[in-house]
């Protein structure tokens, strides 16, 4: 009988020694299922703050087979390689090289090389035509400061004095009058709605980005400024010319008289 008691005995000391074990080795067991997570943290965060550095952002100048080169709001020019992993965007969709022509507003996202030139990305066209557009960011027109480009050519901002579908003819800050014909792959907004030609009325103050083909300017959107907008753009001065201007293009539809011989 007695060696029942030292049975039991036996088996609640063991018992005690195993719980004790197993509390000192919790611990330990729960710091290498941690350390895993905290590294992969920390890993990834240059990662994420890779995807949202700026890039290269300007107008581009020339397209070749593997590369395109920018040139930036400073006047230097960019080469960027292309590969085949490169992705296009265009009206935030999947686009190819081929719809890009020169003169478009772009940005690139990618990795810049030793040579300072940058291997591609994604490569997508800016909103706008520009930084944030008006009453957005840097650049951005009214409420942002001055637009890039040259007035008449990049962009052609004003008042609208007369419609005549599809056509605006807006009176500039320097007092130009413009005539902008507008086409089935121009957007229209208001803020951040979209709208149709038949929204914009006489008095309306507008900015309109695209560029110049074949001596016409050629629209690719039209943002209606509001009258808050358009007070601002005024208080900051400008209301005249704002840098860089040029003169109406031709209107090639008229024959243009022959010069006259030297006397």
């Amino acid at each position: 009988m007695k060696a029942i008691p030292d049975i039991l005995i036996g088996l609640l000391i063991c018992l005690f020694l195993t719980v004790m074990q197993v509390a000192a080795q919790s611990p330990q067991e729960a710091l290498p299922s941690q350390n895993p997570g905290a590294t992969q943290g920390a890993a990834q965060t240059p990662g994420r703050g890779g995807e949202r550095r700026p890039g290269v952002f300007g107008k581009l100048t020339a397209v070749h087979e593997q590369s395109v080169e920018i040139t930036r709001q400073d006047g230097s020019v960019v080469t960027v390689k292309l590969s085949a992993s490169t992705q296009f965007r265009k009206d935030r969709e999947s686009a190819k090289l081929s719809d890009f022509k020169v003169g478009d507003t772009i940005f690139v996202r990618g990795e810049e090389n030793a040579d300072h030139t940058w291997t591609a990305e994604v490569i997508g066209e800016r909103p706008n035509g520009g930084s944030g557009g008006p009453g957005g960011g840097q650049g951005g027109g009214p409420g942002g400061g001055r637009p890039a480009g040259v007035l008449g050519q990049d962009y052609v901002f004003g008042e609208v004095k007369a419609i005549d579908a599809p056509k605006l003819s807006i009176l500039r800050p320097d007092s130009v009058m413009q005539t902008v014909e507008l086409n089935e792959e121009t957007s229209l907004r208001k803020g951040r709605d979209s709208i149709t030609m038949a929204d914009i009325q006489a008095g309306d103050h507008i900015m309109v980005r695209g560029g110049m083909a074949n001596n016409v300017f050629q629209p690719k959107s039209v943002m209606v400024i509001s009258p808050e907008q358009w007070k601002r753009f005024q208080e900051s001065g400008m209301g005249g010319a704002g840098g860089q201007t040029a003169k109406p293009p031709q209107d090639n539809s008229k024959p243009q008289n022959p010069p006259e011989p030297p006397h």
